[in-house]
């Protein structure tokens, strides 16, 4: 099937039924998931799944419909149902097509076609050496399950503005999850990889040894004094603060005054040493994309420039109710319209080793595991469960379990004084170690 023509005819019928605009995003996806348990598969899924969805515009009123069903009769179907939601929905100034900018698509690396030549077979061994691995690394340790999975994205949109786009890409992920018990107490651990290309995952052996030390390092923890103390976010806790930046930098939720953030554009709102990077374009990463899910082109660019608030995440009906230009940030399943989404969101890194910036502390909070949402993004307020390794005199001191951090997400920005050098990509979202001065941690 040509996903392309089929787009294109879609269009034509629509502007031909009376629609005045129209886009097509058609998803087609191929998964592959295992999940082992005690030596045995516990679960394995091979699933092709597609959808496609249609917006239209009429006189300033949108309309949208899906279908999973490619037939003649319900793509017809479907798109008399969008063009009829347009024609009893509400008007808005700013809602049209963005317009078609010509760019030429870039090539990014984000698909592996060894992913063709992998067979179930070698993709259950993988995990099964991850659980082997893990059990071997320590007799305190239980392996409560690990997993292999790779998916196979295909994008094809199209708009009545003449842009026509398809892509597709390749993610890769494999993970173990365990469960170390001493003295009656038990610690749990979770480590993954994952990736574009099979080859960029981590040893299969390393993903076992590092979900198990998360839970060894855990084990006997002590009681510490209520208190404001420094709190170190490591790799694996830090996207979790990152993450609700972005959810705080998203347009919709600054238009809508639905963020801490909102009309704080040119503002300082960080230390000079914070700059945050959303870049669609990097290669090999899970958030790459040529271009976003309206066909405009991504590219790299500053969200927080040495602590000064530059620009929000756009998709181009926000971008025009703020008055800005939109940022190649629209994101769309097949079954919902456009929004604004980060793509490779992340903490610029800076010059320092981990372990240096342990050092800097006399006496905190080394965090490795976050619990539970407990953020309000409108006021900032965060406050989650945590664990980790307390520090003192700046060496890791003993294991800490069932505290709390809580702050205020401007202070946190205003109060990250180190930032280390050990960026890591463990989805879209990342940051490298870094340091805030201060936090209330309770016992």
């Amino acid at each position: 099937m040509d996903l392309i023509e089929l787009a294109k005819s879609i269009i034509s019928r629509a502007i031909q039924k009376g629609a005045d605009e129209c886009d097509v995003f058609i998803a087609m996806d191929e998964e592959f998931s295992v999940v082992i348990k005690d030596e045995e598969i516990e679960s394995i899924k091979n699933a092709i799944t597609k959808g496609l969805g249609i917006r239209v515009f009429k006189d300033k009123k949108i309309g949208f419909a899906y279908t999973t069903d490619f037939s003649h009769f319900a793509l017809e179907k479907v798109t008399e149902e969008a063009i009829s939601l347009a024609q009893n929905s509400t008007p808005e100034p700013e809602n049209s097509l963005p317009e078609n900018d010509n760019f030429k698509s870039k090539e990014i690396k984000i698909f592996d076609p060894s992913i063709y030549s992998i067979s179930i077979e070698e993709k259950i061994k993988i995990a099964k050496e991850i659980e082997r691995k893990a059990k071997s690394h320590d007799r305190r340790i239980k392996v409560e399950s690990t997993g292999f999975g790779n998916l196979i994205q295909r994008r094809t949109i199209a708009n009545s503005n003449g842009f026509i786009g398809q892509y597709e890409g390749t993610i890769f992920e494999i993970y173990c999850s365990t469960i170390a018990t001493e003295n009656s107490n038990s610690q749990t651990g979770f480590y993954n990889s994952i990736g574009r290309f099979i080859d960029d995952l981590e040893p299969p052996e390393n993903v076992a040894i590092k979900s198990s030390e998360k839970a060894i390092k855990l084990l006997n923890p002590r009681k510490i004094k209520t208190g404001k103390y420094p709190v170190i976010f490591d790799p694996t806790t830090g996207p979790v603060i990152i993450s609700y930046i972005a959810t705080a930098t998203n347009g919709k939720n600054s238009f809508k005054k639905m963020s801490f953030l909102s009309d704080k554009i040119g503002e300082r709102i960080a230390g000079e040493n914070v700059t945050i990077i959303d870049d669609g374009c990097l290669d090999k990463k899970i958030g790459s994309k040529p271009f976003d899910d309206e066909g405009i082109e991504t590219k790299e660019k500053a969200i927080i420039e040495n602590g000064v608030l530059k620009t929000f995440l756009l998709d181009s009906i926000t971008a025009k109710k703020l008055g800005q230009v939109p940022t190649g940030n629209a994101h769309r399943r097949y079954n919902t319209i456009p929004s604004p989404s980060p793509l490779n969101f992340y903490l610029k890194p800076g010059d320092k080793d981990p372990e240096e910036i342990i050092k800097q502390v006399k006496e905190g909070l080394l965090v490795t595991k976050l619990i539970g949402f407990g953020v309000d993004i409108v006021s900032g307020n965060i406050s989650k469960g945590a664990s980790g390794l307390w520090i003192e005199n700046g060496e890791i001191a003993f294991a800490v379990d069932k505290i709390t951090i809580a702050d205020n997400l401007s202070n946190i920005l205003r109060k990250i004084s180190l930032i280390g050098n050990d960026l890591i990509f463990y989805g879209n979202i990342a940051s490298p170690t870094f340091l805030v001065e201060e936090m209330t941690v309770a016992s």
